[in-house]
C-alpha cells in the first residue's frame, strides 16, 4: 500500500498493483467487471484508470464517456466513512465533480450506506453483471441445460470443430480472427468500433493477468475465439467471446470450451452486462446465471 500515494493524489495502474487490487476485491466480496485489473488497464476512452488510497481503502479514477473523472471505490477494509467524506471532498474541491459514487457493486454499496446515507440511489439494471457457476457451464448437466446441451451437442456432430489454447505467439492469428468477426458483423456500430479498439490494445494484459483463453476452428476463414482473465482467484472476467454468427451452436459450443479449458480453482464466471440489449439479455438468461453483480449510484 505504501508505493500507492493518498488522494487526491494518483498514478497509474500498472502490474504491481494487481495482487493489492485483487485483495481489496476479495476483502470487499467485489466480483464487478469494472473493478477488474484487465478493464481498469484496458478499457478506456483516452486514459487509463489511476489508483489512489484513503488510509488502507482503494480508489480508482476512471474516464467517463465524455471525460472527466468517475471514482469507484473506496474498497478494501478500514474505516469506511471518513474514506466516503474524503473522497466525496475532493471529487468535488479538486476534480469539479459531483458528490456522486457510480456504479457501485453492492456489497460496496450495502456497506457504504449503512454509515453514510445517499440522499438519492439508483439501480442499473442494464449494467449488472451476470455470474455463472463454471462447473455449470462446462458440465450442462441437468434439465435447465437442456436446450444448451441439445445445441452443442448437435453443433459437434455436424462440424469437425478444433480447440486451440491461446499462446502469446499466437496474437497475429488471433487478431486475424477477431478482425474477421469486427469486419462481418461491426454493421458501422460506433461502439464495436471502440470495443474493437479497446480489445485489441488489452489482447497483451491476457497475458500479462495470468488468464486463458481459447480459439474454435470450424474452416479454415471461420473461427470463434474467447477468452478470460482473473478478477480474483476464484471469480474470472470473460472479456471476449466472438463467433460467427451464421453458424448454429457455435456461440454455445466456445463458451463450453472456454469453462472446459479453464483452472479448477475458477469457481465464478462474470459475462458481464447485456447493457439492455433484449437479444443479448435473452441469451445471458438461458444460462441460467447464479446471480448478478448489481451496480448502484449514489448522490450525496
Amino acid at each position: 500500500m505504501n508505493n500507492i500515494p493518498e488522494f487526491p493524489n494518483q498514478t497509474e495502474i500498472t502490474s504491481e498493483h494487481v495482487e493489492i487490487i485483487k485483495k481489496a476485491l476479495v476483502d470487499q466480496d467485489i466480483r464487478s467487471a469494472d473493478y477488474s485489473a484487465y478493464y481498469l488497464t484496458g478499457w478506456f476512452y483516452h486514459r487509463p484508470a489511476r489508483i489512489s488510497r484513503i488510509g488502507d481503502r482503494l480508489v480508482f479514477d476512471v474516464e467517463g464517456k465524455q471525460g472527466g473523472h468517475i471514482f469507484l471505490g473506496p474498497l478494501g477494509t478500514g474505516p469506511i466513512k471518513p474514506a466516503v467524506e474524503k473522497l466525496l471532498y475532493h471529487a468535488e474541491k479538486d476534480f469539479g465533480e459531483e458528490r456522486v459514487l457510480r456504479f457501485l457493486p453492492h456489497r460496496l454499496a450495502e456497506a457504504i450506506s449503512a454509515e453514510v446515507t445517499p440522499v438519492r440511489s439508483e439501480e442499473h439494471r442494464d449494467y449488472f453483471d451476470y455470474l455463472y457457476l463454471r462447473e455449470e457451464l462446462a458440465d450442462l448437466t441437468g434439465g435447465k441445460f437442456a436446450k444448451r446441451r441439445n445445441q452443442l451437442n448437435k453443433f459437434q456432430r455436424e462440424n469437425n470443430a478444433e480447440v486451440v489454447i491461446l499462446k502469446e505467439e499466437d496474437n497475429d492469428r488471433i487478431l486475424k480472427c477477431l478482425d474477421r468477426w469486427y469486419e462481418n458483423y461491426g454493421d458501422e456500430d460506433p461502439f464495436l468500433e471502440m470495443e474493437r479498439e479497446s480489445v485489441r490494445r488489452m489482447l497483451p494484459n491476457l497475458w500479462k493477468l495470468g488468464g486463458v483463453g481459447v480459439r474454435v476452428q470450424v474452416q479454415e476463414h471461420m473461427c470463434g475465439i474467447s477468452w478470460a482473465v482473473p478478477i480474483t482467484d476464484e471469480t474470472w472476467l470473460v472479456p471476449v467471446e466472438k463467433a460467427p454468427r451464421e453458424v448454429k451452436g457455435m456461440y454455445q459450443y466456445v463458451n463450453w470450451a472456454l469453462a472446459n479449458s479453464l483452472p479448477a480453482h475458477v469457481k465464478i464466471l462474470n459475462r458481464e452486462a447485456d447493457m439492455g440489449i433484449e437479444g443479448l439479455r435473452i441469451a445471458k438468461e438461458r444460462y441460467n446465471p447464479m446471480g448478478f453483480e448489481k451496480k448502484i449510484t449514489f448522490w450525496f
